[in-house]
């Protein structure tokens, strides 16, 4: 979309216009040209988290609707929003992998969980949709996202990950997907729009189909 785009290189010449802020700062100082880069470039880098997460918030909160199709200022804001969660997660990208720093930055920039939740993944999007139980584990590179694009329009929809579920690396989990409490979602797993999984039970495949309930111990073939 060219809205992204647009929103994307005025976010970045934000930051860029930041560090050339920063690095006149401390190149004032006099402690020459590679400290002073240096020491920008890691000061910048704090800056930038918070300047993006005080427009993600703010692009929130001035956002009016939340779920559905939307269109008009809300889906300025919403490209906002995205794009600047996007480009923080970009900056850490090299470090987020088998690291907490994910969960630091979906933390920073609003996303409320219950305690015991491990995040891998730096692909999670609209956190403001997104409920993740108690002692839950998203694997490595799990796409989780409250959005998607239909006939060219955007819409959102809430999804919900139960209590003690464990989704493998590499799953996609679609806008208004719901996951039971004590499921488990194998590696490489895709949940469509819209689908409900049961609690207590394995779940896998493109798109996932049950493979056992732990209550009964069946297994679908």
């Amino acid at each position: 979309m060219v809205l992204f785009f647009v929103v994307q290189i005025l976010l970045t010449l934000c930051l860029i216009l930041l560090f050339l802020l920063v690095f006149i700062g401390i190149e004032s100082f006099g402690i020459g040209l590679i400290p002073s880069l240096v020491i920008s470039l890691f000061l910048t880098y704090f800056l930038a988290l918070l300047l993006l997460a005080s427009i993600h918030k703010l692009s929130r909160v001035l956002m009016r609707t939340k779920e559905g199709e939307i269109e008009g200022t809300s889906l300025i804001l919403w490209t906002i929003q995205a794009t600047s969660l996007d480009i923080a997660l970009n900056l850490t990208r090299k470090f987020t992998i088998h690291s907490p720093l994910p969960d630091f930055i979906y933390r920073l920039f609003g996303f409320k969980h219950n305690k015991g939740v491990s995040i891998l993944t730096p692909r999670i999007w609209d956190l403001d949709l997104i409920e993740i139980g108690e002692n839950t584990l998203i694997g490595t590179n799990t796409i989780v996202s409250g959005h998607h694009i239909r006939q060219g329009k955007l819409y959102r929809k809430r999804v919900i990950i139960g209590k003690n579920v464990t989704v493998g690396a590499d799953c996609i989990i679609a806008p208004g997907a719901t996951i039971g409490d004590d499921t488990i979602v194998a590696i490489n797993s895709t949940i469509p729009p819209n689908w409900i999984l049961d609690a207590n039970s394995l779940y896998g495949g493109v798109p996932v189909k049950k493979l056992k309930s732990f209550d009964s111990e069946s297994v679908n073939e």
